[in-house]
């Protein structure tokens, strides 16, 4: 089983979770947050435009997206 704390959490980058508060009120670094807007969040890293200097690798996105199959455990 997939857990934000453990997986989800250390895929983002201080520099994204501090960009993303400022830009869109979103903390990366709350599960409740991310969990809100995960559907969102995973639309957004498969098109590549999330985060805005590169793309995630594959491997993170099938990360993310099995934390969701799994039910979003913090």
């Amino acid at each position: 089983m997939v857990s934000y704390v453990t997986d989800v959490l250390p895929l983002f980058r201080q520099r994204d979770i501090d960009a993303m508060r400022k830009v869109r009120q979103l903390d990366l670094a709350s599960h409740t947050d991310v969990s809100a807007h995960a559907s969102d969040i995973l639309d957004r890293l498969e098109i590549g435009d999330m985060p805005c200097d590169g793309a995630w690798p594959a491997g993170n996105i099938d990360l993310f997206r099995q934390w969701i199959a799994d039910g979003m455990l913090p």
